[in-house]
């Protein structure tokens, strides 16, 4: 069961202390990856892309994804005047992002935290990266490892993890501490003013499950920063995310049910038709895509 704030507006779910992240819940949720409602057009994609075991079934996602990260970091890179900077994935999974930003820029200096030691395990396996060019960290963003790696990062990059915290104003006070003056926090998180929540009960009834335990849009982003007192101590902007395609939408809309949806449509067309440009500006407008980002800009001082 949802619960709303009638002062502020922020969900949440409530779980059993046992359904809580830790390491034993997250190496297990791996199940969610295994058995991921992947659609018989997606897996044609899938199995040109020729990954196994627990990404097998999310190839086309973590593709278009990393792509989509490099572009955002690549343009911070770009202006930074480090040689090396310090980039930390904070719960990293699999890994493919890191591994992807590495190979396009080499002189980047990666991590990954990540508290499940089998979804690094996997992440190796299947990329093969070069494990010496990249520092592991198998733990959480707790109090412990702020302090151990205080204010050491140029980019903090978590990518959707928010929504699997349960204490998020100290998870956002870590990601400040571990992050350099004049250094970048992108934080994307699914949106919980995606307008096709309102629209299809069975897709929110889908996305609302208990891993998915806190629930953001722009406004409580931004309620969370304030109340986790690091407000004037940062540039605060955000960018509207639409991860899933028109056609997705609109299956969505027909059907109001997931095996009858045919296709994430998750690789933007070279192309789109007019209407698929004004669906995708209005979203992008009014801040109802299905995810959103905030980006924080560290003071100097």
């Amino acid at each position: 069961m949802l619960y709303k704030c009638s002062a502020c507006g922020f969900v949440q779910m409530m779980v059993p202390e046992e359904d809580q992240l830790d390491g034993v819940a997250a190496s297990e949720s791996i199940s969610q990856d295994v058995d991921r409602d992947t659609s018989p057009e997606d897996m044609k994609i899938n199995e040109e892309i020729g990954f196994v075991g627990a990404m097998s079934r999310m190839s086309h996602v973590l593709r278009q994804d990393s792509a989509r990260i490099n572009r955002t970091v690549g343009k911070l890179l770009n202006e930074s005047v480090e040689p090396s900077p310090k980039f930390i994935d904070i719960g990293s999974g699999y890994g493919f992002h890191s591994f992807n930003l590495k190979k396009e820029y080499p002189n980047l200096d990666v991590h990954l935290l990540e508290i499940s030691g089998e979804r690094i395990d996997s992440g190796i396996k299947e990329f093969k990266p070069n494990i010496d060019e990249f520092t592991f960290h198998h733990n959480i963003l707790d109090d412990n490892f702020a302090c151990e790696h205080f204010e050491k990062f140029d980019i903090s990059f978590t990518f959707h993890v928010l929504e699997h915290v349960y204490d998020i104003k100290n998870f956002i006070k870590n990601m400040f501490a571990i992050t350099k003056k004049g250094g970048t926090m992108i934080l994307e998180v699914p949106n919980e003013d995606d307008e096709l929540c309102l629209l299809s009960p069975n897709y929110r009834e889908i996305i609302h499950f208990p891993a998915h335990v806190s629930c953001f849009t722009k406004d409580t982003l931004s309620r969370l920063v304030k109340e986790s007192g690091i407000y004037d101590k940062v540039d605060m902007s955000f960018v509207p995310i639409q991860r899933y395609g028109f056609f997705n939408y609109i299956d969505w809309l027909r059907h109001n049910e997931k095996r009858k949806v045919l296709s994430d449509d998750y690789i933007p067309r070279e192309n789109p038709s007019w209407i698929e440009k004004k669906w995708l500006e209005t979203k992008e407008k009014n801040y109802t895509t299905d995810s959103i980002v905030m980006v924080l800009k560290k003071n100097d001082n």
